[in-house]
Order: structure tokens, then C-alpha cells, then sequence
């Protein structure tokens, strides 16, 4: 009988979400990417989608980003997100950390 394995992926991406006088904020360090919305799940969506976008047009403009001081370190991470073939893979590569924004 075949036992059934779970796959757990390394996290490559950090997502750092706080709450945030109503509003919940996400922030990829890794990646630079911002978002702000009115709940945690919402808030998550919208950073996998920006995750995405990014990644998509890391890659369509490779020569200029890869020149760039403050975008050429991404690299490594546009790949990893490019090979994923769905949200779901996108996921498995981050890693969510809870915490409130202090100023």
C-alpha cells in the first residue's frame, strides 16, 4: 500500500502582513511590492496578483531589470515565480508573517 507524502516547498518569498488602523498591509521585502486592503485575505490576494504582474514584466523587460541596481537582484525570484503553473505553486513559495505596524 502506497502511504500518500506532502510536499512542502522552500519558502522564497516573505510576505509581512499588519493590521493597520482598519486596513490590513502586505509587503514582499524581497521583491518591493506593497499592498493595502480592508481584510487578510483580500490583502493576500492582491499581493499574489502584484506578485504576478511584476514577475510578468520582470521577464518581458529582463534587459532593462537585470541592469537596474535596485531591481537586478530579483532575478532569482522572478524565475522561481515564473515556473509556477498556478496561485496555488505561487503560494507554497511564501512564506506569511504576522505582525502591527509601529511607528
Amino acid at each position: 500500500m502506497s502511504v500518500p507524502k506532502i510536499i512542502i516547498r522552500e519558502k522564497v518569498l516573505t510576505i509581512l502582513l499588519a493590521k493597520d488602523e482598519g486596513n490590513y498591509c502586505a509587503y514582499c521585502p524581497e521583491l518591493d511590492i506593497v499592498s493595502e486592503m480592508e481584510n487578510p485575505e483580500i490583502v493576500i490576494e492582491d499581493m499574489i496578483e502584484a506578485i504576478k504582474e511584476y514577475s510578468e514584466e520582470y521577464m518581458q523587460n529582463i534587459e532593462l531589470y537585470t541592469k537596474s541596481p535596485n531591481r537586478a537582484h530579483h532575478l532569482p525570484y522572478v524565475q522561481t515565480i515564473s515556473n509556477c503553473k498556478n496561485d496555488w505553486e505561487l503560494r507554497m513559495l511564501m512564506e506569511i508573517k504576522h505582525g502591527f505596524i509601529q511607528l
